[in-house]
């Protein structure tokens, strides 16, 4: 594991930062005695009421898989916050089954994926500047190397946090540097310790969304910035099912889109200023491709028109 990383930690469970990776290549928190694994050079740096429960992973992401399969009303969960942490391993593995056997699903979702990635990171340097020597935390970043990958090959300290560690084994794989695994409304690190926090697509998936904001927040430093982009609260509600193939996009119950403003709303309290709302990308995944181009360019042309009716917006601020 590399010792820039470990400088940024923090234990999830009482917030202290002084950990001291031990010879067994397990962290051990010198204040509430809580130990992480390290797994393939991957922090585990979950809170132990998650933690505790990865043995009954595939037991639970059967029965998971079933209710899907079924696509009948879900039954309410004895435990949300067990349910929540299994269904985002069920959706990452539900996830690549789908793109593995359909190959217009793997189309739809590498098109997306690639213009989206693009246009992320022209906004993070449009708005931070030069990335290298910065070091960037991408909240959510399950296997995107598109992102990851680019920014840390122009000198950024990029690290990639995700809920499911399978995710991070993959963007290990492709050559990402640091992976921590941990939960965005528990952020694993220091007060102040990055210059860039940045998600996509993952807040909405952690209500209340305080919480991940809130956290993301916390771990900036001053004059660092936060970065938000998030599917449209108006467009998901609306995007026919029928668009995306073998269940691509499949929902969970823990799931519920949010809007620009309550994001913004949200990181006004939490200190943030300089707030800023663009748009990421207005075609939907899974429009036809002459309809998407068009829609990309008359979205361009008039913004003022089209933000409107965009797929995904991102939110901007700065901690002043």
């Amino acid at each position: 594991m590399n010792s820039d990383l470990l400088e940024l930690l923090a234990c999830p469970e009482c917030g202290v930062a002084n950990l001291v990776l031990l010879s067994d290549n397990v962290l051990a928190c010198s204040a509430c005695s809580a130990s992480y694994p390290v797994v393939n050079g991957i922090p585990q740096m979950l809170p132990a009421h998650l933690a505790a429960t990865l043995e009954q992973k595939n037991v639970y992401m059967d029965k998971l898989k079933a209710q899907m399969l079924r696509e009948g009303d879900l039954p309410n969960p004895d435990n949300p916050e067990v349910d929540r942490f299994m269904w985002e391993h069920q959706l990452y593995n539900w996830g690549k089954e789908v793109i593995y056997k359909d190959s217009r699903a793997a189309e739809i979702f590498s098109s997306y994926a690639e213009k989206g990635a693009r246009g992320l990171c022209q906004f993070i340097k449009a708005r931070v500047g030069t990335v290298k020597g910065k070091s960037l935390l991408y909240v959510g970043s399950g296997n995107d190397r598109l992102v990851s990958l680019p920014l840390e090959q122009e000198g950024a300290f990029i690290v990639n946090l995700d809920l499911v560690h399978d995710s991070l084994e993959d963007l290990r794989q492709f050559g990402a540097r640091n992976c921590v695994c941990g939960d965005a409304r528990h952020l694993p690190f220091s007060a102040e310790a990055v210059d860039v926090v940045f998600s996509k697509g993952s807040v909405h998936h952690s209500h209340p969304i305080a919480e991940p904001l809130g956290a993301m927040s916390r771990v900036v430093k001053r004059g660092g910035h936060i970065i938000v982009a998030e599917p449209s609260k108006y467009m998901l509600s609306r995007l026919p099912r029928l668009v995306l193939p073998g269940g691509l996009g499949y929902p969970t119950p823990h799931e519920e889109a949010i809007s620009a403003q309550e994001v913004m709303s949200i990181l006004g309290r939490e200190g943030l200023s300089q707030l800023q709302v663009a748009t990421l990308t207005h075609a939907p995944p899974g429009t036809p491709a002459p309809i998407a181009r068009l829609w990309e360019r008359m979205g361009q042309a008039m913004p003022w028109l089209f933000n409107r009716f965009a797929f995904e917006f991102i939110v901007y601020g700065r901690k002043i």
